[in-house]
């Protein structure tokens, strides 16, 4: 019996140390527009992450309504496809996770590369900062550095 309750409690223990990392959870973008609120979840998947953005766009009456974009990324680099509404939307991510608190990013649309962001998580895990450097200005004008601030929910 104390083996069988020794096991139980190293099991709880260890179960602790592979609970989700503080990247994991539900981020919206701050200063989002009220009523068109930028959501991102993040989900750890085995030794990488599952992205969703629910990004609000407006239909023919003004209404927010959500397109929802998907990446599954290793963290090693490699191009993985942005997937919008479930379909392949051309661009792609290069996510490489540097270490516990920063990622390195490179964007790329029909396999030319369009921005780069640098993204670090808060020593409380509550705030990312993400660096934006966007080469190619598309049809909203955002070729340049911005910087933007996701708080956890």
């Amino acid at each position: 019996m104390k083996r069988m309750a020794l096991f139980v409690v190293l099991l709880a223990l260890s179960s602790e140390s592979w609970a989700a990392s503080p990247w994991s959870g539900v981020w919206v973008l701050r200063d989002s527009t009220k009523g068109f609120r930028l959501t991102m979840t993040l989900v750890e998947v085995g030794a990488g992450w599952k992205i969703t953005y629910r990004i609000p766009v407006p239909d023919a009456r003004g209404a927010a309504v959500s397109s929802v974009m998907t990446i599954e990324t290793k963290l090693d680099g490699k191009e993985v496809p942005n997937l919008v509404d479930g379909k392949p939307s051309g661009q792609t991510m290069e996510i490489r996770k540097i270490d516990s608190r920063h990622t390195f990013t490179v964007v790329k649309f029909q396999g030319k590369q369009t921005g780069i962001s640098k993204s670090e998580l808060s020593p409380d895990g509550k705030v990312i900062k993400t660096e934006n450097e966007i080469a190619v200005s598309g049809p909203n004008g955002m070729a340049g550095k911005k910087i933007q601030y996701w708080d956890k929910q």
